[in-house]
């Protein structure tokens, strides 16, 4: 598992010199505030990985950084690659009009989606306040911005100069593990990091913790996972004799106050919208397996077993090989339906599969049927 590595002096320079940029332009207000958490008191909307589940966490975001644009979004959404056991939300800004903020929506998954969105709004706000200009608009004639590569780290760094910190470096490292595909013996540990950042997440801890610092805050902010809020209260600890340096370094004033942030209420149109299921799910089958594997594992230890007890060394081989034999033949019948696309079990008369979303659509033999399916299927929507 690869682990976060904390930046050098330089990139902390660096990170610093963006931050007091932003702050410059934009004022200490927001950085002072005290950073958003997850949870219902910030997020009271209903949720939904839906287009109009994802536009309502985008409008909240929005009025959470006073970003002053509607929210606009293009469904993309084509399935989850197939290739990927955690399929990662995929959002990304597009352009940012005088009224609207234009997001393309790829794919909504299970993992952190508030986070990976808070990163897409910070990418708005750096789209709207690019260095060398006076503000939003204000020397320039273009009405629409388009978002390019340059203001990807930018906007993850803003996210903590909005008050968005927390859910970004969250959503920077994602850990996931499950019980990976039977080998005929047992079930490894799989795993997977989600990355939904510009910057490493050990970047924007580094800044949560100057956040903190600046703020007088005793601690780390609240709804740091772990791994954040390890690296978060180790800065804070080295950090801390340094506030007056970093207060002028940010263009900040020693004595100024920081605020709380008032819960919300939901807005008054915070409906979800109903949309077909197979316009945003991926295809699969549940693919017939067996336990096969376990019934030989378990036959031969129960012949062992057997062996040991009659003390007969002519015999043992036999009732070992003859055990796992049986065992075998019995495993087999027993049935373990899986999803085709990510191999997790499912109920025999499942739909859907929980852990990657696929539409199940039938049953097949083996995995070698699933491309014969998929043309069938094909061939029965073109009729």
């Amino acid at each position: 598992m690869s682990e976060p590595t904390a930046p050098d002096r330089a990139e902390r320079d660096l990170l610093l010199g963006v931050l007091a940029e932003l702050i410059e332009r934009g004022g200490a207000e927001r950085f002072l505030a005290a950073p958003i958490v997850p949870g219902t008191k910030m997020f009271p909307e209903p949720w939904a990985p839906t287009e109009s589940g994802v536009t309502l966490l985008l409008r909240r975001l929005a009025m959470h950084v006073a970003l002053g644009r509607a929210i606009a979004i293009e469904d993309r959404r084509a399935g989850a690659p197939p290739t990927e056991r955690k399929p990662a939300t995929r959002v990304e800004l597009v352009a940012v009009s005088k009224t609207e903020a234009m997001f393309a929506l790829g794919f909504i998954g299970t993992d952190d989606v508030v986070g990976t969105l808070a990163h897409e709004i910070g990418v708005a706000h750096a789209v709207m306040n690019r260095p060398g200009k006076d503000g939003p608009y204000r020397s320039q004639e273009a009405d629409l911005l388009e978002a390019d590569s340059s203001d990807g780290s930018r906007g993850s760094i803003a996210t903590v100069y909005l008050g968005l910190g927390v859910l970004a470096a969250n959503a920077a490292y994602q850990y996931y593990s499950w019980s990976g595909r039977f080998n005929g013996a047992y079930n490894p540990l799989e795993y997977q990091i989600v990355r939904a950042t510009h910057v490493p997440m050990s970047s924007l801890a580094y800044l949560v913790a100057v956040q903190a610092i600046v703020r007088g805050a005793d601690g780390p902010p609240a709804g740091l996972e772990p791994p954040q809020r390890d690296e978060v209260v180790a800065w804070i600890k080295e950090l801390r004799p340094q506030r007056s340096e970093l207060c002028e370094r940010l263009g900040i004033s020693g004595d100024a106050k920081s605020t709380e942030r008032a819960a919300v209420t939901q807005f008054a149109d915070a409906t979800l919208i109903e949309e077909p299921e197979t316009a945003t799910r991926k295809t699969a089958f549940r693919w017939r397996t067996h336990r096969g594997g376990v019934g030989i594992v378990a036959g031969a230890v129960f012949g062992v077993g057997v062996a040991m007890l009659i003390a007969s060394r002519g015999a043992s081989p036999w009732l070992v090989l003859g055990s796992a034999g049986g065992g075998h033949v019995v495993g087999r019948r027993v049935r373990v339906p899986r999803c085709s696309g990510c191999a997790s079990v499912v109920p025999s008369t499942a739909t859907r599969c929980e852990s990657c979303g696929a539409l199940l659509r039938g049953d097949i033999a083996s995995l070698s049927e699933r491309l014969e399916a998929e043309e069938r299927l094909e061939s029965d929507v073109a009729d």
